[in-house]
């Protein structure tokens, strides 16, 4: 409907320019005819006017959205590299305290099997007993 109404008001336009060149020079019908066109023009430079404001809110609109978006986007994967990082320092946390106990583990059984039957003791043995720590 806005188009339409755009193509009228230029044949308006067109119309009185036509008119114009029709009445007589210097008459109360020609100042008349150019006031009526003044008039039209003004009209059509105010709906051009208020179609550009028109589009140029509706695209800041549009911008500030995908402003939103895109920073909603950002902080989104920043959350989720943080979770990862989270994830990444307990998992090396866990392995400092879980692999030294292992260790010791596996050194206590070997120690034990070799005393087993108390014949023969180790002095190194007896050593790592005051070395293990199981925790920090």
């Amino acid at each position: 409907m806005d188009e339409e109404i755009r193509n009228l008001l230029g044949e308006e336009i067109k119309a009185e320019f036509e008119n114009l060149t029709l009445v007589h020079p210097g008459s109360k019908e020609k100042s008349t005819a150019i006031d009526n066109l003044a008039t039209l023009y003004k009209l059509r430079l105010e709906e051009t006017k208020n179609e550009r404001d028109f589009t140029e809110r509706y695209n800041k609109t549009v911008d500030e959205a995908e402003a939103r978006e895109w920073d909603e986007q950002l902080k989104k994967s920043q959350f989720e590299e943080q979770i990862k990082e989270r994830y990444f320092k307990l998992g090396v946390e866990v392995a400092g305290v879980v692999l030294p106990l292992i260790l010791y583990a596996f050194w206590m059984r070997r120690g034990f099997k070799f005393e087993e039957t108390g014949t023969f003791t180790s002095t190194t043995f007896r050593g790592l007993f005051n070395r293990f720590r199981p925790t920090k």
